[in-house]
């Protein structure tokens, strides 16, 4: 009897692993996304910024049927990591601070802080006008990883507003502030002030 009740076990089992690798391989088949051209990566496996202006041989598309010829490598420029900061104009920051404060206790304070340790997320101190994913000693996710450039006015909020829009596959938990610009506008204010 005993054997008969290990025997099932051991086949369900067995069913429940064979079903979870066709499910994984049946999505990652269908839903495998790759970037449309190829893209640098540091050494951290981040991806690194590129200036806008130059077009990689293997990235720009064919003019005619016939083969482009090869790029000569005075035409290619070399492709430069971000510096960690940038200047953010005082005058794009137009929410309130200390409503913004309030925001920040309620919202994200479970998960962030602004004193210069990294708890669930990267700590948001310095956060305005930071390059993205660059907090050290705090583990990015690929996605993150992958979102290049600045924490500006515009680019937090587009994220606060819906942050798996902003950056698909990453692993915050919050689901953003939707429609509430002006809780976006002062935890804005908020985060600058105690990056100053």
């Amino acid at each position: 009897m005993l054997k008969t009740h290990m025997m099932k076990l051991g086949a369900t089992l067995f069913g429940v692993v064979l079903f979870y690798g066709l499910i994984s391989f049946t999505s990652a088949t269908l839903f495998n996304t790759r970037p449309a051209t190829s893209v640098p990566i540091d050494e951290n496996g981040r991806a690194i910024a590129m200036d806008p202006n130059v077009v990689l041989a293997e990235a720009a598309p064919a003019a005619s049927a016939a083969p482009a010829p090869a790029a000569a490598p005075e035409e290619v420029e070399e492709v430069v990591e971000l510096d960690p900061f940038t200047e953010i104009d005082p005058a794009t920051i137009v929410g309130d601070a200390t409503a913004g404060e309030a925001v920040f206790q309620k919202n994200c304070k479970t998960c962030h802080k602004v004193d210069g340790k990294n708890a669930v997320g990267p700590h948001l101190d310095g956060v305005v006008g930071r390059a993205t994913g660059t907090v050290e000693g705090f583990k990015y996710s690929k996605a993150m990883k992958g979102h290049t450039g600045y924490w500006t006015a515009d680019r937090l909020t587009a994220y606060l507003t819906e942050p798996k829009a902003e950056v698909p596959k990453n692993k915050m938990a919050f689901a953003g502030f939707k429609d509430d610009t002006q809780s976006i506008q002062d935890v804005i204010a908020y985060l600058y002030s105690v990056s100053q």
